[in-house]
């Protein structure tokens, strides 16, 4: 039975833009359709869970407290990561995450164009993808984010004549991590494509693929 672990930020408190509680639900929603067992749980009740986990996901903020120390050991651990959206902006005090990660919003210099629906083609084909030829999402296009270690780009966007990675894949030995900066809100998850995304995504960092 696959285990996962939601790491959810808190809604209205851990930043003023994310509901993580409905997005949280609907990431759990999604790869409970697949047959896996889903806990979402905040960061300061996640200790416990994350002993258990096959595969954290972190849909956190700004603000999220690091929580206890599971968070560090599992980050050492051999088991994979998936940051979603705003992880980008997450743990700023945690420099293992950010290693991890490998992708950060910088205040001043990342932003986004207005949020809508947009039509995304894999940058070139992926193991992670598995065939899937676009996604059509409606949902906000996280844009100059610092990326910090060389990964494989799925999706990106343009602007201004610039590539924007949006989804990015790193292997690191036996770790496989995922930043994918889709998800600002429940559309995002309503979106066919989007969820199977997602899907595929999960199951590379487990090792199917």
């Amino acid at each position: 039975m696959t285990r996962v672990v939601i790491l959810s930020g808190v809604t209205g408190v851990d930043d003023p833009w994310h509901d993580f509680q409905a997005t949280s639900h609907a990431v759990a929603s999604c790869l409970r359709d697949i047959g896996w067992t889903c806990t979402v749980v905040t960061t300061v009740e996640a200790s416990s869970a994350l002993k258990q986990a096959d595969l954290l996901i972190v849909n956190s903020g700004l603000h999220s407290p690091p929580g206890p120390d599971g968070l560090l050991d599992y980050l050492a651990s051999r088991r994979p990561v998936l940051g979603l959206h705003a992880a980008a902006n997450a743990f700023a005090a945690v420099p293992q995450w950010t290693r991890r990660l490998g992708v950060r919003w910088i205040e001043g210099t990342s932003m986004h164009p207005p949020i809508g629906w947009q039509r995304l083609v894999p940058a070139a084909p992926a193991p992670v993808l598995g065939g899937l030829d676009e996604v059509v999402v409606y949902d906000e296009l996280y844009s100059n984010l610092d990326v910090l270690r060389p990964a494989t780009v799925l999706l990106a966007h343009h602007l201004d004549g610039v590539d924007q990675p949006l989804v990015l894949a790193r292997e690191d030995g036996t770790q496989r991590t995922i930043y994918d900066a889709l998800g600002h809100g429940t559309e995002s998850y309503a979106s066919p494509s989007r969820r199977e995304l997602l899907r595929r995504a999960a199951r590379w960092l487990l090792g199917d693929g």
